[in-house]
């Protein structure tokens, strides 16, 4: 019973292990999307604003980006 109990327990683990193995892929991944410096969320910021002074929809601006 102690022995099963025991596997039960380090399957529970395993599948944990490896769930937040994926998780902290997905992390890692998302982070990279938004690795800017200060300029380049100026720049972006600039870009921004001119094109919502001329009308141009934000799809369009991201587009380009």
């Amino acid at each position: 019973m102690v022995d099963s109990v025991g596997r039960l327990i380090l399957q529970e683990l395993r599948e944990i292990k490896e769930e937040l193995r994926v998780l902290n892929s997905k992390i890692d991944n998302f982070a990279g999307y938004f690795e800017a410096d200060e300029d380049e969320l100026q720049e972006l910021m600039s870009e921004l604003e001119n094109a919502k002074k001329k009308g141009v929809k934000l799809e369009e601006v991201l587009h380009e980006l």
